[in-house]
């Protein structure tokens, strides 16, 4: 991810997907690439994996959302505030930070590379594995994985986009059910007055 390139990225629990799940998703993702080739033979690669990365994460966000049988760290708030400073000691040093919003078993964040020096992947991956590493010592694990090794990210394209995607974050809670207004959430952040 380039510097000044503005990023949506969400990362889960380890174990938030059953493999019957992920299993499932690898068929409707076969299923639909046939299925738009033959309605659309003209469509490109790139189109049809941005048109399958969108509908994969609508689907991979409402589980989780709902899936009450995985781990529910997050919903614990020192092990919310842990994830909340990891993603806020890394604000103005390797990013722009605009909003998150950490969930019972996954965060959602959107963020400007400000990175010039090491790949984005690596802030990424640092910010996961600092903090994995604290929420193990709160949960008195050792070296137990905390977060899944993928994650979705999404490159914000135009300012329609931006203001959507803020408004899916900070509204997320709502959505699943966890609080009646965004504002009640106690692990939200929008760096703008978002009414």
């Amino acid at each position: 991810m380039p510097p000044g390139e503005t990023l949506f990225i969400t990362y889960r629990l380890f174990n938030t997907l059953p493999y019957t799940v992920l299993q499932g998703l690898k068929h409707e993702h076969a299923s639909f690439l046939k299925i738009q080739q033959l309605k659309s033979p003209d469509l490109n690669e790139k189109e049809l994996q941005s048109t399958w990365e969108g509908r994969y994460f609508q689907r991979v966000d409402a589980f989780i959302d709902q899936n009450s049988e995985s781990k529910q760290w997050l919903s614990e708030t020192a092990v919310a505030q842990i994830v909340e400073e990891s993603i806020r000691y890394r604000n103005g040093k390797h990013f722009a930070l605009h909003a998150y919003c950490v969930m019972p078993n996954h965060v959602h964040l959107l963020v400007t590379n400000e990175q010039t020096d090491m790949p984005f992947h690596r802030v990424l991956g640092s910010m996961k594995a600092n903090s994995a590493k604290a929420i193990n010592l709160h949960l008195n694990r050792v070296g137990q994985p905390v977060w899944a090794t993928e994650s979705y990210d999404h490159v914000v394209r135009n300012g329609k986009s931006f203001e959507r995607i803020i408004s899916y974050i900070i509204h997320n809670p709502v959505k699943a059910g966890l609080v009646m207004k965004w504002q009640d959430w106690p692990h939200t952040h929008c760096q703008y007055d978002w009414s």
